[in-house]
Formats: C-alpha cells, structure tokens, sequence
C-alpha cells in the first residue's frame, strides 16, 4: 500500500470533522476565484442552462453527473457542485426560489465565498450554513449523529461515502421528509425512505460516515 493509499484511509478513521471542515473552510478563504473568472462562468453557465441541452429539470436536483457542462470555479458542477445543489434543494424545499436563474445565481456566490481550493474541492459546510442564514433561513451544525434532533425534518448532511477511504470521496446531501419516511435527493438512494434521518444518512453511500449536518429551523 502506497503513501497515498494509507492517507486516504487514514483521514476518515483519525481526522476529526470539525478538523476536517476547519480546513475546508481555510481552502475557501485563502485561495479564491478572480472576478473575471466568476463573470465569464456566469455567462457560460446561463447560455447552457437556458439551452435545450440544459441539465436542468423541474423539482428537486437529483441529476448531478449530468452538470459537466455547467462552471463552478476551476471546475464543473457534476464534479464538485453537490453542495451548491444541496441549498438549491432545501430552497425548493422551502418554496423560497427554484429555476435557473436561482442555481446561476447560488454558483456565483459560492464562488465569490465558499469555493474550496478554487471549486476544485467543492465546498465548505459552514459555507452551506452562511448562505441559507443569509438568505433567511435558520440552521444549525451538528457533528454527531446522536445529536440529530428526531423531531428534524429538513436537514443537509455531508458524508464520507465510504468511512475507510477518502478516495471514494465526500457527498453533500439534502434529505426531506414526507408521509413516507425520510429520503435523500442528489444520492444513489433518492428513491428509498427511511423512517429516522439518521438511517437515511446511513444509507447513501457504500459504508458512509457523517462528517457533519445542518438541521433546518424544523418550526420552517
């Protein structure tokens, strides 16, 4: 096993979430995206979500390996956008915005703050928490699962999807609840419900692991 491998699984055994975000968010802060980057990803980003070949689609986001086309940064939204896709999805949720316009302009202010390592490595949670309490909507960081409050039905949850490596990489989620249980939206198990949030949580990757989530203001 090379130096690499052993880091990778190294860093969701050992690393403590909090440590974990902390950095992320020195990633978003230190390093960001030039103004002229931001306006020109804008532009691209409007034509081909107004395009007939638009990965857009009514409702939820659940189609993020179809953004390749669509700028975040130095990358691509099917690569690293799940978190900007997670806010989409609980302001849709909310009923407080939803069409293109309002995912061009959530790509823009993720870039302006909340870019880690340019886009490169998606996004920080606590850059999740300010842009919804920015736009109004109160939230709350919890780092562990027995924190989760039952009575919680709107929350986003960021995951190792697999808790041995980080080479299967980090997933950003939105879960809701409906008269059928809890479900995730933008995740291989969007179409199963589970009774707690904590199950649906555990329920998205192939051996997951909860870094952090954010519960929504459940009185919303």
């Amino acid at each position: 096993m090379d130096i690499k491998q052993r880091i990778a699984q190294w860093i969701p055994t050992h690393v403590s979430p909090k440590l974990v975000v902390w950095v992320y968010g020195v990633l978003d802060r230190l390093i960001y995206i030039k103004r002229s980057v931001r306006k020109e990803n804008r532009s691209v980003n409007d034509l081909v979500l107004n395009s007939d070949s638009s990965p857009y689609k009514q409702g939820y986001i659940e189609n993020q390996s179809e953004w390749k086309d669509i700028r975040f940064g130095r990358s691509t939204m099917a690569f690293s956008g799940c978190e900007i896709m997670a806010v989409y999805n609980v302001l849709y949720a909310l009923d407080k915005g939803r069409g293109t316009k309002l995912i061009g302009e959530l790509i823009e202010e993720f870039e302006k703050s909340g870019a880690a390592l340019k886009g490169v490595i998606g996004s920080s949670p606590k850059a999740i928490r300010r842009h919804l309490l920015k736009r109004g909507i109160d939230c709350s960081i919890v780092w562990k699962e027995e924190d989760i409050d039952p009575d919680c039905k709107l929350a986003i949850a960021t995951v190792y999807n697999d808790k041995k490596s980080l080479y299967s990489q980090i997933h950003t989620i939105t879960f809701t609840k409906d008269e059928n249980g809890f479900r995730a939206h933008n995740a291989r198990s969007r179409q199963k419900y589970y009774p707690t949030l904590r199950e649906a949580i555990n329920g998205v990757g192939s051996d997951p692991k909860m870094i952090c989530a954010i519960q929504i203001d459940k009185s919303l």
